[in-house]
């Protein structure tokens, strides 16, 4: 039963097609448009070891032309030509592909969507061109230091787990081998895992319910299934050696920053609940008697956010980043000091229950 805001007008339907595929339908009858959104259970955790970044790859390849529309441009041509906008992205185990375009043309777009999924041509043509692109992303990112950080951290971890991995990928990872176009690879990685069982949809729009699952089952139920669940990750994100210790980072820019980053295990079966929520909100709290008060008293810090890091079906981070002043950074010791006893405090404290109501 899903639980809805007495302020929400729209209308919801979650159901299962024949071929495991769940779909979540909305009837939202103050909008003209209609979107959708199709999540894969599948991401760069799953780029085979000699080929990392063909996840990326792939998520690319899907959108340049398909049995039925083999134009490589059509589909992005029709979504704007109708008031739409389109986009994809590739995650650590999940790839994720949305539109929203004019209601009246919701199904000719979802025509053209769904058979992303059913019969995508992953043609030779394209392929040089896609790679170049995906190439260029990642040179594009090379001074980026938000990126730069990441790769950081994917080079201190546990190396058997899947995050050590690298995501993008380039004319490297990507070349063809033994005179084989990789596009052999890009079908066999979307043959095993892009399958019914691993995908969630939704669907939004003035349609109506039935409508809107006459749609579903009409262009997804050709979708394979799967024959097995997806494996579970069972390395540790972090051995021993890896935590409990600190590394020095030379930024791009002129920038002073600490992360302290707390390694915990997946919290996903406490979402309810927020506990996440709550200590970010107790840790960023900017008032008196807060980290960042104490902290610019000192004259050692301009900010400080606390929250989520990096998080996955076995692992969670959970970071609280300081933005230093010079003075700062020469006393990292006491800073840590500050923040690690008003952790403490927090611990020895019962948490008042009002905090819990906010972020319900």
């Amino acid at each position: 039963m899903l639980k809805q805001s007495p302020n929400d007008s729209k209308q919801y339907q979650a159901i299962t097609l024949n071929n495991g595929l769940r779909v979540l339908l909305i009837h939202n009858d103050e909008s003209t448009k209609s979107a959708a959104a199709l999540a894969v259970n599948v991401g760069h955790f799953n780029d085979p070891s000699d080929r990392q970044g063909l996840a990326h790859f792939l998520e690319h390849m899907l959108f340049l032309g398909t049995k039925t529309y083999p134009d490589g441009s059509e589909y992005q041509k029709f979504i704007n030509q109708h008031g739409g906008n389109h986009n994809a992205w590739t995650g650590t185990e999940h790839t994720c592909f949305f539109f929203d375009i004019s209601a009246t043309h919701f199904l000719s777009a979802l025509e053209r969507f769904s058979e992303f999924f059913i019969a995508p041509l992953l043609a030779d043509d394209f392929v040089v061109k896609e790679r170049e692109n995906i190439d260029a992303e990642f040179t594009l990112k090379l001074k980026d230091d938000i990126r730069r950080l990441y790769d950081v951290h994917k080079d201190t971890i546990n190396p058997k787990h899947p995050f050590s991995q690298f995501s993008v990928g380039n004319l490297d990872t990507l070349a063809d081998r033994d005179g084989q176009n990789i596009s052999q690879e890009l079908q066999a990685f979307f043959q095993k895992y892009y399958r019914a069982d691993y995908m969630t949809l939704a669907l939004e729009g003035p349609q109506n319910l039935k409508e809107l699952k006459h749609i579903a089952e009409q262009l997804f139920s050709l979708i394979p299934s799967a024959d097995s669940p997806l494996p579970d990750i069972d390395e540790p994100l972090y051995l021993p050696e890896h935590q409990n210790i600190k590394i020095d980072v030379c930024p791009v820019k002129n920038d002073h920053q600490l992360i302290i980053s707390f390694a915990m295990e997946s919290i996903d079966q406490y979402y309810l609940d927020k506990p996440e929520s709550i200590l970010a909100y107790l840790l960023g709290h900017e008032g008196k008697g807060s980290i960042l008060s104490s902290l610019k008293k000192q004259q050692w810090a301009l900010a400080l956010t606390a929250g989520s890091g990096i998080n996955g079906s076995n692992f969670k981070d959970f970071n609280i980043s300081i933005a230093l002043t010079e003075l700062g950074e020469k006393h990292l010791n006491e800073v840590v000091d500050i923040v690690l006893a008003y952790i403490a405090l927090l611990n020895n404290t019962d948490i008042a229950e009002y905090l819990s109501l906010i972020h319900i």
